[in-house]
């Protein structure tokens, strides 16, 4: 009995809880993502104040670790799946 898994179509490829995981990783990494793309809005809007400015560097280096970083944890997942 196979208490989790995800479908594919490949029969040799058992689903179980190894895929789950790998499955439940992907997702992970694509919420880093996400909050990543959702930083870099939220700078480039509030930059547009004139005072704002010095910290656009900063807030979009931020970003670009988010997006890094959920980069690397889906592609963890995706070698694990």
């Amino acid at each position: 009995m196979i208490l989790a898994g995800v479908a594919h179509n490949n029969p040799d490829h058992t689903s179980g809880w190894r895929s789950f995981f790998a499955a439940l990783i992907v997702i992970a990494g694509g919420a880093f993502v996400l909050a990543g793309a959702v930083a870099g809005i939220t700078a480039w809007r509030g930059a547009q104040r004139p005072g704002a400015r010095s910290l656009r560097g900063a807030l979009f280096a931020t970003t670009g670790l988010f997006v890094a970083v959920g980069l690397a944890i889906g592609a963890i997942g995706v070698w694990l799946y």
